[in-house]
């Protein structure tokens, strides 16, 4: 028995979300500040359209992560070609699609 993919089907890879193409970054200094992370992306050529990052609530500090939002998908693409693995205040980060499927 064959079973074809419908066309409304969404393909397996990377999703985009309502507003963008939105990746995970994580192992952030918890000392960093939004300009420190938003320079890591920048020095690299990657300009984000969108940058979100959750502190702690008592200590006003990062919680490690970062969810960075591109225009394109291959604006998102380079971004995690050229950041991930790199180091920032002693951590090497993580850049990851934040929704797949």
């Amino acid at each position: 028995m064959s079973y074809e993919r419908s066309s409304h089907e969404t393909p397996k890879g990377p999703q985009r979300s309502a507003e963008g193409w939105v990746l995970f970054v994580t192992s952030i200094s918890p000392h960093s500040h939004e300009e420190d992370v938003e320079d890591i992306f920048l020095d690299e050529g990657c300009n984000p359209t969108k940058l979100i990052l959750d502190r702690d609530r008592k200590t006003g500090m990062l919680l490690g992560y970062a969810l960075v939002e591109f225009e394109s998908k291959e604006d998102a693409e380079h971004a995690i070609k050229e950041c991930n693995g790199k180091e920032h205040l002693g951590s090497e980060i993580q850049v990851n699609w934040a929704f797949t499927k």
